[in-house]
Order: C-alpha cells, then structure tokens, then sequence
C-alpha cells in the first residue's frame, strides 16, 4: 500500500474527531445546498479522520445513501434539460462533482489506512470509489473538461489492491438502487470512457454510452495475458491513462487487457438496424436505439473502437496562426438566417453574386463600387463575436463566448470575417475544449469557403399542401413518412415552417481545395431520392434530385445533387 501514501501523504492521521452532528442541518435544503454542504462537511470529517470511528463510518454510509438518491436525482435531470442558465449550471456542475470527488477521496484514504480495520467492508470501499470516480469524470466529461489530476493511476491502484484480495469477479452492490457489478466490469467502463475524452461528446452521449457499457461488458474479463488475436485495449497499471488501443507496443506485466469484439458486434447491429429501421425484439437494444443520438453516437464508437474501421484523427495539414476576429453563428436555421441578411446587403449594395473560381484578373475586372454607399462591409447580424486562433485551407481554431451546453461536437457553424467582406464560410464542429475566461476553443473542419441561401420547393407532392402544426406529429401519414431517415419526429419544429413542401437550404459550390462536387445542406426530413426538388441555386432555378448523403448532425444533412430527373 505504499503507493496510497504517496498520494496522501497529507491525509496522516490526526488527533481529533468530529460528532458528526451536522448530518441533521441537511433536512429542509434545497437539493443543491444539501449537496454543497455535504461536501463542505464531508471534507472537513475527512481532515479530522472522523472516519476511522466505526459510529462515525455507518453515519458516512447513512449520509451518502440519502445524498446519493438526490445526486442521482439532478443527474438525470441536469443530462435531459435543454436550456439551462450558465450561472445554474455551473453551481450544478461544481456541486455534483466536487460531491463525488470528496467521497471518492474518502473511500480511497479508507482502503488506504483502515483497511486492516474495516476488512468487512473494503468491498463496499472499492465498489462506492469506483463508482464516484466514474461520475466525477462523467461530469467532468459534460463540461468538455479533461479527467482530475492523477485519477487514473488511482483508479487503477486500486483495481490492484482489489485484484491481490481476489475481489475482482465478486459482484458488488454499491448502492442500494444500482445493480450490482463486478469490480473488473467497473474498470473496463470507467477505462473505455476515457478513451472518449477527446471526442467532445454531449452528455447525453456520455450517459447513452455509460449505460450501454453497464449491460455489455457485464461478461467481459479483464487479462493478464496478451493475446493478439483477442485484445484490442489495454490499460498500464503503473500509468496515468485510461483504456488505449493496441497498435505497436511491446507486453508489459504492469498492462491489462480485455475484448471488446462483442460490444462492437452489438454496436455494428444496432447501425444496421437504425439503418433498415428494423425493430430488434431485444428489450435494452430497442430502448438503445430508440434515443435521439443513437445514430451519431454508434457511428463514433465503431469510429473509434472498431478492428477494421479505426482511424485515427489527424489534420490534413497544418494550421498557421493567425488571430481575427469573427462572427459566427451555430446551427442549421441561424445560418440559413445570417446568410440570407448578407446577401440582402450585397443587393442591396448592387455587388455582383457568386462567380465561381474565377481569377483574381477576371474577378476584378467585373467589380465595381457604389460609392454612394457607406462603408460597412462587416456587420454583426445577431450573432456572436469571436476569435479566429489559427486556420488552414481545410479547418480552423475558434475562441467563442458560447457555454458548454450550447454546442455540440458535429454542430453545423458559419463563420464570417471583415475580409471575407460578408460571405461566410461553412464548418462542422469537431472538437470542443473549455478555456480561460468562460470561453471555449472550438476545432472547426471547413465544408466550403462560401455558402448560400437557397430555398427549395418539392413538387413531387400528389397530395394537397397541408399545414402541419405542432403537436400533431402522432399522424401516421404525414408527409414526411417516406424520408430516407425513419424518425423525424425531432425534426418537426417551427425552425422549418409549417409547409412540407417548402424549405429553406444552404449550397455549397464545387471548390477545389476542399469539394469537388457541389452540395446542399438541407433539412434532415426533407431528404429522399425519389422526389423532384426545385431549388433557387444563386438565381437560378433548378430541378434536382438528391442522390447521396454525407455529413448530418440533428436537424440537417449534405447531399449530393443531380439534374438528370429523369433517371
């Protein structure tokens, strides 16, 4: 155990003890201030080693019982709400976690120092560290922050300390509403959390794939020995990281392995079976793929955990630095919106549309300048400022004042600059990472240097326009039932209009350095290969059908288009 005494080395035993009377305070407080004076007190229990009192250690497991039900309570709440003021959520998101951190260190110092003491209850001791571990980090994750300092290699001292007890496959209760688990199957779900630190997910993700690890690794063994032909994680004991995936490594007596391949079986089905929109006939399955981020959320995984499919994120090329100022606006409506007041002011202005990738000669030869007009040629249309950090042909680095809960990884953004003289360049969120002052950096993947306001007509309906309200979505013939997308319940908002046939899109030109084909950018609920589409494409309308989907996030997705309808 001398590992533990290094990493608490502050935690020697004092002289004094505590009477714990306080624990009576907490009747009448509203749900977070009980919370945050749990903690206060827990932590102050904790530096008086109040604990190693037996009387004083049953009313440590009465208090985190009745607390954990409140815990469990704001969770579930915090993960399902959708709007949420930052000062709420921060009190939310600081008093649950530095909740789970206090009784994480309490059960760790426990293990550490009473563990001859309290031999009865060490199980109770690992199962509940574990188990705090696990959501501190989850919420660590709902924020885009990394994992504490040093967790890892806590937790993985004392899945060691567990392992020389032979408590590993025991399943354990750790409290009285949760099922009970092994402690190796809690190893390998707080380890394969971790491998998603960097991926930006929402909570809501975090928590679909919290749960969906809970139920498939329930079988899964953690080795000592490699097997090339079985593992594809690992985890160095002796080391500060989560779970990592094997490429070229020499074995180590210090590493433990485990096989994934029937998570990632049941990963790959569930893909299938959103795609086909087949009903599986398993329970947790259907309740799985029945979430709204079912689709994007498995895609990542098998991304990210899959034997054949991985591949790893790099940047095509390097960034430059290069700090600007910016405007940016999130989402598919608010883009269509900005964009559209720009090309008004454009008009307005008597400035020449979209001429293709002509040269800078033959592009200056047909400007002119109505200097009549006033000089503003950047104008902040209800959007936000920010800082662009550095930027290549094929992405971007952004500072913007947004909170956490108002992005998302896969989130459709416009961004528009003094110099882009109000044209606005497309991307896709693809890494969220908080900063100093409130603010968050966002690694931005660019879909095209220009986009435009386009608006869409389907003139395939055989049936009379008819308006659909909100609220009436439980009709089974609606328009939208033959999109290629099965559910589009979520997608039946006011952001779209209440005609079906009528819609607002964005296109993107044909560019060399990053598109080689021209797309749309329309509402998800609109897409399907069958019907003709009349869109208004700079001026011009045109008949297409949509003939390939590429990236889609929540309520839209980009297509390839073609105007061969006859097909």
């Amino acid at each position: 155990m001398e590992f533990f005494h290094n990493l608490f080395k502050s935690a020697a035993v004092p002289k004094m003890k505590s009477s714990m009377a306080w624990t009576h305070q907490i009747k009448g407080m509203d749900d977070i201030s009980a919370i945050e004076y749990a903690t206060e007190k827990l932590g102050d229990e904790f530096k008086t080693n109040a604990f190693s009192d037996p009387a004083h250690l049953q009313a440590l497991f009465t208090i985190d019982e009745n607390t954990h039900i409140t815990v469990e309570r704001i969770t579930t709440h915090f993960i399902q709400i959708e709007h949420i003021s930052a000062e709420l959520e921060d009190r939310v998101t600081n008093a649950v976690f530095f909740y789970h951190r206090q009784l994480f260190l309490i059960y760790f110092s426990l293990i550490d120092h009473f563990s001859e003491q309290y031999q009865k209850h060490i199980h109770v001791f690992l199962a509940r560290a574990i188990r705090n571990a696990t959501q501190m980090i989850k919420w660590r994750y709902y924020s885009y922050q990394s994992a504490p300092a040093n967790v890892w290699m806590q937790i993985s001292q004392l899945y060691l300390f567990a392992e020389n007890l032979s408590l590993l496959n025991a399943k354990i209760q750790p409290y009285a509403d949760l099922e009970p688990i092994s402690l190796s199957n809690a190893y390998i779900h707080i380890c394969m959390l971790g491998t998603l630190e960097s991926l930006s997910l929402k909570c809501e993700q975090i928590e679909f794939v919290s749960k969906m690890l809970t139920t498939w690794t329930s079988k899964t063994t953690v080795d000592r020995e490699f097997d090339k032909s079985q593992h594809l994680f690992y985890v160095d004991t002796t080391g500060n990281k989560p779970a990592k995936r094997i490429r070229t490594f020499k074995p180590a007596s210090t590493y433990r392995y485990w096989n994934l391949d029937s998570v990632i079986s049941k990963i790959q089905l569930c893909i299938s079976l959103i795609e086909f929109n087949i009903s599986p006939k398993q329970p947790f399955m259907k309740e799985l793929i029945s979430h709204k981020d079912a689709s994007t959320t498995f895609e990542i995984l098998n991304s990210e955990w899959s034997r054949v499919d991985y591949n790893r994120q790099r940047r095509l090329e390097e960034r430059s630095k290069n700090v600007s100022q910016a405007t940016t606006s999130l989402g598919f409506k608010e883009i269509c919106e900005q964009i559209k007041q720009y090309e008004n002011i454009k008009m307005q202005r008597g400035e020449r549309g979209y001429q293709g990738e002509k040269s800078f000669e033959e592009r200056l030869a047909t400007h002119n300048i109505n200097r009549s007009e006033p000089n503003i040629i950047h104008m902040n249309i209800s959007t936000d400022r920010s800082s662009i950090i550095d930027a290549s042909s094929k992405g971007l680095g952004l500072h913007v004042s947004r909170h956490a809960h108002e992005v998302s990884v896969g989130m459709l953004i416009g961004i528009s600059t003094k110099e882009l003289r109000n044209n606005t360049k497309l991307g896709i969120i693809k890494n969220i990472r908080p900063i100093a002052q409130g603010e968050l950096h966002l690694g931005v993947e660019l879909l095209s240097n220009i986009g435009f306001y386009s608006q869409a007509e389907n003139i395939s309906l055989r049936t009379p326009k008819v308006a659909i309200s909100i609220g009436e979505h439980e009709n089974k013939d609606n328009y939208f039932a033959n999109t290629v997308f099965s559910n589009t319940t979520s997608f039946l908002d006011s952001s779209f209009g209440t005609d079906p046939s009528n819609f607002m899109c964005l296109y993107l030109p044909k560019e060399q350095s990053i598109s080689k084909q021209e797309t749309l950018i329309i509402p998800k609920l609109q897409y399907n290969k069958n019907d003709i589409f009349k869109v208004m494409v700079l001026g011009e309308e045109i008949l297409v059908r949509f003939t390939k989907s590429f990236e889609r996030h929540g309520n839209w997705v980009r297509v390839t288009f073609t105007t061969d309808i006859n097909r």
